[in-house]
């Protein structure tokens, strides 16, 4: 990056700081209560609909579940994505489990020396999703029907798949360094260890919704102060963060403006959950500017394919 580029960057952020900080300063109240909705979401819907499922995940991981399945569909992921089998492992990762599993899933190998560079920027365009558990449990359940949040997934499934194929040709394979196999087998001090490791990732996710929450509760306090239309006020929402752009779509019921933009907050994932992946691969040399686009771009494909889906099973 340029420093002309460095500069703006740093000036939009320097102005989004001090006016997040005025905000603060003059309307206190306001402020609080928006921090308290984010704990309160994150209370009632992101940590009994994540929780679960990042315990399983690192007990899946510890036991080489996901290696047993990337053994069973790598080769077939592999040939479609022109990517390592380790690669698909990652793909799978972030298809189950959910962000930012794929991302760091990915990242994990880069370091390792088991895929190059080029294939990491590549990988982590398609690796990095929205889980199941928060689609289904949270979306679904949002608007009034979880065969539309199961809609939503498959949508977000198969826009990953053609973003994926999309960037297919972009790299060649690397002759990658062997796996280290782990031991894989069942103890109890790898249930507690899986529930215990699991209470970071959550806590992280849940301090990104509860200041994002705030940051959205000064938006709402200038779109109301200019009168700015209820529509662009819940984009703008969901694009910044999800949780509180579903929060906001469960207002509008089952319809196509709840589903379209539910589903497209799936696809782009929000620039919070952009920026855990972001803060993930800054510990390496990869350049995240590929995966800004593709998350976009998948977003927009999530959110007309949720729409086709829907209508054709009359979900709304």
């Amino acid at each position: 990056m340029t420093k002309a580029k460095h500069r703006t960057f740093f000036n939009i952020f320097l102005i989004l700081t001090l006016f997040l900080f005025f905000f603060l300063l003059k309307s206190p109240v306001q402020a609080s209560n928006a921090v308290y909705n984010g704990v309160m979401l994150c209370l009632t819907k992101v940590i009994p609909s994540l929780f679960p499922f990042l315990v399983l995940n690192e007990l899946m991981l510890s036991l080489g579940v996901t290696r047993r399945l990337g053994h069973v569909f790598g080769n077939l992921l592999s040939k479609l994505f022109n990517i390592e089998k380790e690669t698909a492992v990652s793909f799978i990762c972030g298809c189950l489990f959910g962000f930012p599993l794929g991302t760091r899933s990915v990242v994990s190998l880069y370091e390792k020396g088991i895929i190059s560079k080029e294939e990491a920027e590549k990988a982590i365009c398609f690796c990095s999703n929205t889980g199941p558990a928060f689609i289904i449990g949270v979306v679904g359940v949002s608007l009034c029907n979880k065969k539309i949040g199961i809609c939503i997934y498959f949508s977000q499934i198969l826009s990953a798949i053609l973003i994926g194929l999309k960037k297919r040709n972009s790299t060649p394979l690397f002759f990658s360094k062997s796996s280290p196999k782990k031991d894989e087998y069942f103890s109890i001090s790898k249930v507690t260890k899986a529930i215990s490791d699991s209470v970071l990732p959550l806590l992280n996710i849940c301090a990104f919704v509860c200041f994002f929450s705030c940051i959205s509760g000064a938006l709402d306090n200038l779109f109301s102060t200019v009168g700015m239309n209820e529509y662009a006020s819940f984009f703008i929402t969901g694009f910044l963060e999800i949780t509180n752009g579903i929060q906001i779509a469960e207002s509008y019921g089952a319809n196509f403006i709840s589903v379209f933009f539910s589903a497209f907050f799936v696809g782009w994932s929000g620039v919070s959950v952009i920026l855990q992946s972001m803060s993930v691969c800054s510990k390496t040399n990869i350049n995240t500017k590929k995966f800004i686009a593709s998350k976009l771009l998948q977003g927009i494909i999530c959110a007309i394919l949720s729409v086709i889906l829907c209508k054709i099973f009359k979900l709304y």
